[in-house]
């Protein structure tokens, strides 16, 4: 059996790639694809709202699902695709996207979904780490705030795989932790 595609969604800020890397840390066989490694160079040649936006992010999706979820040398690895995906007809578009991509190539879909308290999450996505990243990286606390507040995270409905993580009061190798024996207890029951 293929390695699974674990597609972390969550607002910006709230620990998706710090995770990801603990998850690798721990010594698993993990590639990471961080959003930003498919919305920046996007970014930085159309605004978000000219129409070819939306168009070159699939474009850099699929090109991403083609190199490292479908080709077969890439099987024994986890893929971990961090992303933020709000309820609302792009966004669901967008997730069930990956979770295509995944059942295409062979490859169990893990949806993980983490939340943090709001001024939790403004700290982190204003930290000086962030703020000072080559990264088109959200660090605006009142935009973030606006997200949350208008903004519901897109989340599988009677998918029987996947869940959901605080990170408000955890570290995050802790989280990964967490991820990993719901994973071990995932393929248990298969």
């Amino acid at each position: 059996m293929a390695a699974p595609l674990i597609w972390i969604n969550a607002f910006p800020g709230t620990g998706k790639l710090t995770i990801a890397k603990a998850i690798k840390s721990i010594g698993a066989s993990v590639t990471i694809i961080d959003n930003h490694q498919l919305i920046d160079p996007v970014a930085w040649k159309f605004s978000r709202d000219d129409p070819c936006y939306q168009i070159e992010r699939k474009r850099e999706r699929e090109r991403a699902f083609q190199r490292h979820v479908q080709d077969p040398t890439t099987a024994s690895e986890t893929i971990i695709f961090t992303d933020f995906q709000t309820d609302n007809e792009l966004g669901r578009s967008v997730a069930y996207e990956y979770q295509t991509a995944a059942i295409t190539a062979g490859r169990p879909f893990i949806p993980i979904y983490l939340e943090c308290d709001l001024e939790v999450n403004i700290e982190r996505a204003t930290s000086q780490e962030r703020v000072f990243s080559t990264t088109t990286k959200l660090t605006d606390p009142i935009l973030l705030q606006d997200f949350r507040s208008k903004c519901r995270l897109f989340e599988f409905e009677g998918l029987s795989l996947g869940i959901c993580v605080d990170t408000t009061n955890k570290d995050p190798s802790d989280i990964a932790k967490i991820i990993l024996k719901y994973l071990q207890e995932v393929y248990k029951r298969e």
